[in-house]
């Protein structure tokens, strides 16, 4: 009798477990994204002035890089990185895989800013930005920061007078949510990296992991 009670529980625990894995909890190296969270259609500009959104990602990972040129300390560790995974999946790219980097400072990153910025570090995946600056556009960009979960704040300085869209000086520095999310096939956040937990090799199994139906 001991023994089929040992037994029940051993079931149960292994019932537990798979219902855990199927899930999705702790699939990833990096931050599972448990929710189910998607995004609104979006339409911006890549660093060409070329139309660029969600309409590109159909049926596509998405390594989606949050960043702007002018930071100086992890966007710049984290853009090497990404150029090394970028290379290193090279047959997947347009494929099965898109990178995009999205810009956190679109009053500075304009499409010469970007063109600049990946010259510097050697990169070729999309950079991405407003068109022009006007409330609507920021608008649509906001929401895209909104709805990855990225928080973007304006540090101004005082003694500035003048001014430069939605009314904040030119003189400031940003800060905000780093890092990056992969989106799977079907346009969900699976997982989230930033300068927290940042490792190379735990980005490179997540894509892998995705890129294999997990």
């Amino acid at each position: 009798m001991r023994s089929y009670s040992i037994y029940c529980v051993l079931v149960s625990l292994m019932m537990l477990s798979g219902c855990t894995m199927s899930d999705g909890l702790n699939v990833f190296d990096g931050e599972d994204i448990i929710l189910d969270n998607g995004y609104e259609p979006f339409s911006l500009h890549d660093h060409n002035g070329e139309v660029y959104g969600s309409q590109n990602w159909t049926e596509s990972i998405v390594v989606v890089q949050f960043m702007l040129t002018n930071c100086l300390n992890a966007c710049p560790t984290h853009t090497e990185d990404l150029s090394v995974l970028y290379d290193e999946f090279q047959d997947d790219i347009g494929v099965n895989l898109e990178f995009v980097s999205i810009t956190v400072d679109p009053w500075r990153d304009d499409q010469d800013a970007l063109t600049e910025y990946m010259t510097a570090f050697n990169t070729s995946w999309p950079m991405v930005t407003v068109p022009f600056l006007n409330d609507e556009n920021l608008s649509v960009i906001e929401q895209v920061w909104n709805d990855f979960g990225v928080t973007v704040t304006l540090l101004e300085s005082n003694n500035s007078t003048s001014v430069q869209g939605r009314g904040h000086t030119v003189y400031y520095n940003v800060e905000h949510t780093n890092g990056i999310v992969l989106v799977d096939r079907d346009g969900i956040q699976r997982v989230r990296w930033t300068d927290d937990n940042w490792n190379l090799n735990g980005i490179r199994n997540d894509i892998n992991s995705l890129l294999n139906g997990f």
